[in-house]
């Protein structure tokens, strides 16, 4: 946006007056240490000076001599006050000096040049900190451009490939090939619960496996358009990426599922009595060991083995990005309307990112360096914007703490306990899903709530 599209009327202690021209300047602090027979010097930035703004001010009509008359009075009031910038908003600061000019040919108007010192310290300009709800959109749509980008790059590589196959094979070879390209595309159908549909030439269209591709990550994804008190956002989530898991680079493969476990990502507290007469023996999950995926297996000896993998690289990060976006989605509603725990957060982040390192190795697997570097690039981007989405979407809350109960309770008794507001059960009991039964808390049960 250019500053035209939102100049701001000057003022100084609410007196407005007309600008010509505005110039800003700013100087640093900085200390030499030259030292005898040395080239050059040590220098110390002791940080900003204050920054200086000159303007330069018109007044014309008959009435022109009232309006300098109420300005110098505002400059000539001891002190720092408000300035209007026309470009830079509100900033404090006070008047160093200023002139009044008149022009024997120009009758019934003047000029002023004004000169004013910034009067506190750490004056930001442009201090308009965005929201959480718009830096958490503004993420999203980072990650978005993010993967349009991998998506061609992919695209790309396999077109390269698919532009050789009928210069290398044999006509009864090729007919393997494209076979290899569409079983994919049907297991991929298979997966998600979907009939197969008439399969395209893969090899003379290569445009045709994205658009395949992206058609059956369309038609899961729909349930991510239902309403997020139906289900939840990280139910909706759950379901979507259960019927997207990764395809296998060979047909010998099986494929593997991305489960949006919060205690993979973060333990949790487990159950409790089912009846207050119960001993509670609450424990913790820990993260089984070894839970990444494999690295990526590939038969690239033979045409039919390339065929294969090249499709299911392709495939599998299109079932990326359409998770990754409605994961950012999912998140930056979150941001606005908070109803996610933090496990359910850092499960969904770090599943969305484990699809992005495994597409991020299968395509240095099937595709030359030059042509998969693009791809790993902006999936790397992808990846960083997810993780601070997510951590936009954690910070909104207070720090997740563990609690023990004081006594026999149930939660509403326990959140007038802990909070003194008993609206808040339900919020112990969103944070606490293993909970068995939330009407019989044993006393020394271990729960998990915010810090206040």
């Amino acid at each position: 946006m250019a500053w035209r599209d939102s100049l701001l009327p000057a003022s100084f202690r609410g007196v407005p007056f007309d600008v010509i021209t505005v110039s800003d300047n700013a100087e640093r602090a900085l200390v030499q240490h030259e030292y005898p027979y040395r080239d050059g010097a040590e220098i110390e930035d002791m940080g900003r000076r204050p920054r200086k703004v000159a303007f330069r001010a018109v007044f014309w009509g008959d009435d022109y001599e009232e309006a300098v008359t109420r300005l110098i009075a505002a400059l000539d009031t001891p002190g720092k006050g408000e300035l209007i910038h026309p470009v830079f908003g509100s900033l404090t600061m006070a008047c160093a000096s200023y002139r009044v000019d008149h022009n024997e040919d120009q009758p019934d108007y003047a000029e002023m040049e004004l000169a004013f010192m910034e009067a506190s310290p750490d004056i930001p300009f442009f201090d308009k900190p965005a929201t959480a709800t718009a830096q958490a959109a503004s993420l999203a749509g980072d990650q978005q451009s993010a993967l349009s980008l991998a998506t061609l790059a992919s695209w790309a590589g396999y077109a390269a490939w698919a532009a050789t196959v009928p210069v290398r094979l044999a006509a009864y070879v090729r007919g393997e090939t494209l076979g290899a390209v569409r079983s994919v595309t049907n297991l991929a159908r298979d997966l998600a619960g979907l009939p197969r549909a008439v399969a395209s030439d893969f090899l003379a269209l290569p445009h045709a496996l994205a658009s395949e591709a992206r058609a059956v990550t369309a038609a899961v994804t729909d349930l991510g358009d239902l309403p997020a008190a139906t289900f939840g956002r990280f139910a909706r989530l759950a379901a979507i990426s259960d019927k997207l898991p990764r395809l296998p680079l060979t047909a010998a493969g099986s494929p593997s599922a991305y489960r949006l476990d919060p205690a993979r990502y973060a333990g949790s507290v487990v159950s409790g009595p089912l009846i207050g007469a119960a001993v509670a023996r609450p424990s913790v999950v820990v993260p089984p060991p070894g839970t990444e995926s494999a690295a990526p297996e590939a038969d690239l000896s033979s045409a039919t083995g390339q065929a294969w993998a090249m499709a299911a690289a392709v495939c599998n990060l299109e079932r990326a990005v359409a998770m990754g976006n409605a994961a950012a989605a999912a998140l930056a509603e979150d941001a606005a309307e908070p109803t996610l725990t933090p496990a359910e957060v850092e499960a969904i982040v770090g599943a969305t990112r484990q699809r992005y390192k495994d597409c991020m190795d299968e395509h240095r697997l099937v595709l030359p360096t030059g042509q998969a570097y693009p791809v790993v690039e902006r999936l790397r981007t992808a990846a960083l914007s997810i993780q601070e989405l997510g951590a936009t979407v954690i910070h909104l809350h207070p720090p997740l703490v563990t609690h023990a109960a004081p006594g026999l309770c149930n939660l509403r008794l326990l959140a007038h306990w802990l909070y003194a507001d008993h609206t808040r059960a339900a919020e112990l009991s969103r944070l606490n899903p293993g909970l068995r039964n939330p009407n019989f808390v044993a006393q020394g049960q271990v729960l998990y709530g915010f810090a206040s």
